[in-house]
């Protein structure tokens, strides 16, 4: 096997994962040993949580690796996304795990055995708390460095083996210091704590798979470069499509004044796609929708920002003329809709023309409902 290049991402994330298996193999060892001594079967589980993750780090490692591929003819937009995939596998990894443990653990309340445990055996725990821990630090550190989504899942994985594993300690406490049995009920426990933080990463996993909001920051981030520029009048329809934790493909729609030439217009949102993917590393593309002000337009076009924060004040518009219409105008312009917006779009657009006659009974408006995806 080749060393892990820790100066790129995925070299690092490799490097991450093969440390997972290692760690995890041996505490899985360690506890399969003195269940079998013990007899205990929450330690017994303990040791399969533990080779799980060592399972779920090697699917995390083979996740790296193809995540790392570049693009090719059947994959235009790389393989970013096989990363996860990955933690998509541990999060159903620790809900299987979580399940079985559960099942095992209620059979323990119901037919009880006797333990047989001691000092070596609390020290194995112990070690084994402090190892999860410190590994969990450096799993958060990791995530942190290099923005996964698979290692932070990890990542709580391993604090909860760390708060699993201390209940199995106090259970184990109590029956030498009082002869009291608890050890399926420890066993529960952990398995709910299990099931839980299994769910949670699914939750998470799923998100930038089925298409989650991009990130804030970037979003800021993108409009604020190109608003700067003096020409741009407003911008709006910004999307963000992500193929991993490094690939973006971004689209937004740029006014500009329509007095520009053509060849003017073309250079200044050029510049602005070239300074976008020397800033964020991203694929930019923009399109030019030339605005053309007079009195008409700017009269018109407060008249339907008023009428629209009449019907609700999250809505916006863009896009925005006036043509000639009988005896009055068109206004004509695309209005933006927030998500979980209560009115469809025809309910949105008959309450605009209803308001818009009652000001302006020669007037109409043609409306495009755009839905906000970020």
């Amino acid at each position: 096997m080749k060393p892990f290049n820790l100066s790129t991402r995925e070299g690092y994330g490799q490097f991450v994962s093969a440390l997972g298996i290692c760690v995890n193999i041996m505490l899985s060892g360690v506890k399969l040993a003195v269940a079998m001594i013990s007899g205990s079967i929450s330690i017994l589980a303990d040791a399969f949580n533990n080779l799980s993750d060592a399972a779920t780090s090697i699917i995390m490692l083979v996740g790296f690796r193809m995540a790392a591929k570049p693009a090719d003819e059947e994959h235009p937009f790389g393989h970013g996304r096989a990363e996860y995939l990955a933690g998509l596998f541990i999060a159903a990894g620790m809900i299987l795990v979580g399940g079985e443990l559960l099942w095992k653990s209620v059979e323990k309340i119901l037919h009880p055995e006797e333990l047989s445990t001691g000092l070596f055996t609390m020290f194995v725990l112990s070690f084994s708390v402090a190892t999860k821990f410190f590994l969990g630090l450096f799993y958060r550190h990791a995530a942190r460095k290099i923005n996964s989504e698979a290692i932070r899942a990890a990542e709580l994985d391993n604090f909860t083996d760390c708060l699993a594993t201390t209940v199995i300690m106090v259970s184990i406490g109590v029956y030498i210091e009082f002869g009291v049995n608890i050890d399926g009920g420890a066993g529960v426990f952990i398995s709910a704590f299990i099931l839980r933080s299994g769910f949670t990463s699914l939750n998470e996993m799923l998100t930038p798979l089925l298409g989650g909001r991009a990130d804030p920051e970037l979003l800021r981030g993108i409009k604020k470069i190109v608003t700067a520029s003096p020409e741009v009048l407003g911008v709006h329809d910004l999307i963000v499509h992500s193929y991993g934790a490094k690939t973006f493909f971004v689209s937004m729609h740029v006014e500009i004044p329509a007095t520009l030439k053509l060849l003017e217009a073309h250079e200044i949102i050029d510049g602005l796609e070239r300074r976008l993917q020397s800033a964020f590393g991203i694929s930019v593309t923009l399109h030019v929708d030339p605005v053309v002000r007079d009195a008409a337009y700017d009269e018109h076009r407060c008249l339907a920002e008023k009428i629209l924060s009449g019907i609700d004040a999250r809505l916006t518009l863009h896009d925005f003329r006036v043509a000639p219409y009988k005896a009055g105008l068109k206004l004509i312009f695309d209005v933006a809709v927030p998500q979980n917006f209560p009115m469809t779009d025809r309910d949105l657009r008959k309450e605009f023309q209803r308001r818009l006659i009652a000001l302006h009974a020669d007037d109409r408006a043609i409306i495009h409902v755009d839905h906000e995806y970020c």
